[in-house]
């Protein structure tokens, strides 16, 4: 006698219920089996935050900051203004368009002027 007394006994109205428990219980089985996860106490294990490095304000130079005497007429004492404004710990001029000297300084700035004597461009290096 075969297993199945018919070829669609699973689609019997009857049998659904049996099947349907017989899925339960096996699922109810299968999660029994299931290992617990081990719980451990809260300890400090937790690694150090992360330490941001500062470049140090001297070595710096902001050269937006000095966008404010932009079109002036250069003299010493804005000159100096735009320096400390800046927060470099030099500056020095050149013609605008003109290469600048090969010893290159991050923390200098540079200010461009035009045959007026008018500041044109500020930048670092």
């Amino acid at each position: 006698m075969p297993i199945f007394p018919r070829p669609g006994f699973i689609f019997f109205p009857g049998t659904r219920g049996i099947l349907a428990a017989a899925v339960c219980a096996a699922s109810l089985f299968m999660a029994g089996c299931e290992t617990q996860p081990e719980f451990r106490p809260l300890t400090s294990e937790a690694p150090p935050p992360p330490t941001f490095v500062t470049v140090p304000k001297e070595e710096t130079c902001q050269a937006a900051q000095a966008r404010y005497a932009l079109g002036q007429a250069l003299d010493p004492l804005l000159l100096e203004q735009m320096r400390t404004r800046t927060g470099s710990k030099s500056a020095r001029t050149s013609a605008a368009g003109a290469p600048l000297p090969a010893p290159a300084d991050p923390a200098r700035l540079n200010v461009d002027v035009d045959a007026q004597g008018r500041v044109v461009a500020a930048r670092c290096g």
